[in-house]
Formats: structure tokens, C-alpha cells, sequence
């Protein structure tokens, strides 16, 4: 299923999370998130615990290291590639540039 549909297949703890191979469309509090609130997609969210908020989850600007089963994400396996990187061509770890061939017809993507 997709995000779209709001249907998700797997439920991860911040032990599980897996942001190359999944797309963690809601976060689901277990307990609640105290004054500080938790850090999601770079913002301090306050949530209590049973709150879902449903979002998009950013891995670069999420901090999913709160106590372990404070939050769980929820989402789905990455959809199936129809482009896949060939080379790293600049960047640092959290902002890389790669090249993309299109696996159907072997051609470069712009």
C-alpha cells in the first residue's frame, strides 16, 4: 500500500528504522513527549501518548533516538527503483549527488 492511502505495513521502533529501504509516512506516540516535545522533520512536536500524527518523516531532520518505543514510525517498503545510482559525484554524507541510469533503457537521467 501507500501513503496516499493513509494503509501502512510495517511498524518500527527507533531500533528498526531503515530510511534507505522504508517511507515512514506517521509517527505514533507511545508515551507522552514531556515539555521538549520530539524533534520530527525539524520541528519540536508535542504529542501525548495514542496520538498519531500523520507526516511524511524526514530521516535527516528526524531525531529518532529518544528512549527506545517512545514513537513508532509508520510506513511502507520503498517503492520498486526505475532509476538506480551508478556513482557518487559530489557531496558529503547527508548531501550527496549521484548519477542515475534508467534501468529500462540504460540512459543517463538529468
Amino acid at each position: 500500500m501507500t501513503y496516499l492511502t493513509g494503509e501502512v505495513t510495517v511498524i518500527h521502533n527507533n531500533t528498526q528504522v531503515d530510511f534507505d529501504k522504508f517511507v515512514y509516512s506517521g509517527v505514533y506516540c507511545n508515551v507522552a513527549s514531556g515539555g521538549g516535545g520530539f524533534t520530527i522533520n525539524g520541528a519540536s512536536v508535542i504529542m501525548a501518548a495514542g496520538d498519531t500524527l500523520e507526516v511524511l518523516v524526514d530521516g535527516e531532520t528526524t531525531d529518532i533516538f529518544p528512549a527506545i518505543g517512545d514513537f513508532l514510525l509508520l510506513g511502507n517498503p520503498e517503492p520498486v527503483q526505475t532509476e538506480f545510482k551508478t556513482g557518487l559525484l559530489s557531496g558529503s554524507p547527508h548531501n550527496e549527488v549521484w548519477q542515475f541510469v534508467n534501468i529500462k533503457n540504460g540512459n543517463p537521467t538529468g
